[in-house]
């Protein structure tokens, strides 16, 4: 009996070394497409992640605004819109100058303000109040200070006018008179004592000393220094009272007297203990107007 021979097979059969099994192995995958971002540098793409995440948020505090502007609830920092103005708030309407031309705003002037009658800022034609109102008694009338000998002293008083030399006793003796009855001695100025020349004012008054640079002559602004005050007594040996010094001085009475020293006699500025023998003055005085 004869064997017929097989048929060859139609599956390929293993070489050696192939590994056994009834499939072959599959072939290798192709490598991945990279897309166009992974493509990029690091930095890149740090870049453009950044970028991203600040529009998000310019987004988000936008949309937040509006939410919060279309409640009437705006941010802290927002500023109020055109409607809301002050006249608003209290019920009075808005002025309307805004609408105005230029023209009809620039013609309406600052409002006047009432001044206080004792304002300096006041023009300088309008009347002054009652307590700077003066009438001139005198003007420029020349005076003369002396310095007596020993314990005599010379006294002036302005408001009469006139000088007047007073021993010891009869000074001590108007001292304590007046002292007793409270009226204050008639003069408004004393110089005594030959060693150091005392010129001194009297109890009752008020007096300033200013500079020849305040030249100023208004018995108004005599009178305002001479209450600030300042001066009460000057020693004439020492000569710090030069010529054109001027003394505002408020006499016993009331009155304002602008006092200028116009030179000297006698004495010796460049010894000490030689004050001025003599001391010339040119004198205004102004009472209060009724």
């Amino acid at each position: 009996m004869s064997t017929a021979p097989t048929p060859p097979s139609s599956h390929p059969q293993p070489g050696p070394g192939s590994p056994t099994g009834p499939f072959p192995p599959p072939p290798p995958r192709p490598p991945r497409r990279r897309g166009w971002f992974a493509r990029q540098s690091e930095g890149v793409r740090i870049t453009i992640i950044g970028a991203v995440i600040a529009g998000v948020f310019s987004l988000g505090g936008a949309v937040l605004t509006a939410a919060l502007t279309d409640r009437g609830d705006g941010p802290p920092d927002a500023k109020p819109s055109a409607r809301q103005t002050p006249a608003a708030t209290t019920g009075t309407p808005a002025p309307a100058t805004a609408s105005k031309p230029p023209s009809q705003v620039s013609s309406d002037g600052p409002s006047s303000t009432p001044r206080e009658s004792g304002d300096p800022s006041a023009d300088e034609g309008s009347a002054p109040p009652a307590s700077e109102s003066y009438e001139e008694s005198y003007a420029e009338q020349t005076m003369s200070l002396g310095l007596p000998p020993g314990s005599d002293l010379g006294s002036i008083d302005f408001d009469a006018p006139g000088t007047h030399r007073y021993t010891d006793d009869e000074w001590a003796a108007l001292e304590e008179k007046a002292g007793e009855t409270g009226v204050p001695v008639e003069a408004d100025l004393t110089y005594r004592q030959s060693v150091y020349g005392i010129l001194a004012l009297k109890n009752g008054r008020n007096a300033a000393q200013l500079q020849s640079t305040e030249p100023s002559e208004k018995a108004a602004d005599c009178a305002r220094a001479a209450r600030v005050g300042g001066f009460t007594e000057a020693r004439m040996h020492e000569w710090d009272l030069p010529a054109k010094t001027v003394l505002c001085v408020v006499t016993d009475k009331g009155n304002i007297a602008r006092v200028v020293i116009t030179g000297f006699i006698g004495g010796d500025s460049s010894t000490i203990g030689e004050p001025p023998t003599q001391i010339g003055l040119r004198v205004t005085l102004w009472k209060p107007r009724a």
